[in-house]
């Protein structure tokens, strides 16, 4: 009797162990599953921040790729603008060639260069005959290429004192713009550039193309130059 009991009891208690058991196995399987969920959310989120920091890096190589094609085409147009400024150069250089002209290209200004050698006596304004000579070839160029154009008649001189005509001009400065006003002169009432078009100015020593150290530089710098301006 008592073992039938026990068997009783046992079969009895068994529905409830496998019961028990099933509910472990499937809150071990949530577990896992939730485990499973969260890695896959980190990896998701990892993922997106992947694809965000890519749509980003696309984002900026798109704009370095812009700015690239940009100064390479501003780079391109430098170059244009460089080709076509020193062309422009040798061609003025070929019509003034036997004027004793000089010509150079300051940034986005040409200058003309004349010697005080070319255009006058020492401590003189007044125009000599090879002077006017050159200007005539000079003016000719201005005309037919530089219509519509400013044209600076700037005065210079080296740092040597005055002497023979110091009471006559009594600065350097004085002389430089002088000289300047006999070319403008000659440039406007004599040769047929317009009057409006032409500015001057002197520098006297204060503004040299090169040191004063020696005579061949001190020669340099007794000029006057008209600068080509828009």
């Amino acid at each position: 009797m008592n073992k039938l009991m026990l068997l009783a009891a046992a079969l009895a208690f068994l529905p409830a162990c496998q019961s028990g058991f099933q509910d472990e196995i499937i809150e071990d399987q949530d577990r896992q599953i939730a485990g499973m969920k969260r890695q896959v959310n980190s990896k998701q989120g990892e993922l997106d921040r992947t694809r965000a920091e890519a749509a980003e890096l696309e984002e900026q190589l798109a704009f370095e790729r812009d700015r690239v094609a940009n100064l390479e085409n501003r780079l391109n147009a430098m170059e244009a603008s460089a080709q076509q400024a020193d062309a422009e150069v040798d061609r003025l250089r070929g019509q003034l060639a036997g004027t004793g002209v000089g010509v150079e290209r300051r940034g986005d200004v040409l200058v003309l260069n004349l010697p005080t050698s070319l255009t006058f006596t020492s401590g003189s304004a007044t125009l000599n005959a090879k002077g006017q000579s050159s200007l005539k070839t000079v003016a000719s160029a201005l005309k037919a290429d530089y219509t519509g154009k400013t044209f600076w008649v700037e005065g210079h001189t080296d740092n040597d004192k005055l002497v023979k005509t110091k009471d006559k001009w009594k600065t350097n400065l004085r002389l430089s713009v002088e000289r300047a006003m006999s070319v403008a002169d000659f440039l406007t009432l004599e040769l047929g550039i317009p009057g409006d078009a032409v500015r001057i100015a002197g520098h006297g020593e204060y503004d040299p193309a090169v040191p004063n150290s020696n005579a061949a530089n001190k020669a340099k710098n007794r000029r006057v130059e008209i600068l080509i301006l828009d």
